[in-house]
């Protein structure tokens, strides 16, 4: 087991961590607040064999939507 530091010594450890998060953190929010420039997003994907099948869908969630597409 590793020897427990001296208070000091975690709160150095704290900061020495801490502060590039907090830094980096700060960057990124300049840019998106004053730059304007846009929120990073991951490219969402549908598997294929769900998007075009209703096998994972329960029978009982069709009904509303055949009453609307029907044009009452």
């Amino acid at each position: 087991m590793a020897q427990k530091l001296p208070p000091q010594a975690r709160r150095l450890r704290t900061i020495i961590i801490t502060v590039p998060i907090m830094g980096a953190t700060a960057y990124v929010l300049y840019e998106r607040l004053v730059l304007g420039k846009p929120r990073r997003t991951l490219p969402r994907e549908v598997p294929q064999s769900l998007s075009t099948s209703n096998e994972m869908v329960p029978e009982s969630s069709h009904v509303g939507s055949e009453r609307l597409s029907k044009g009452d």
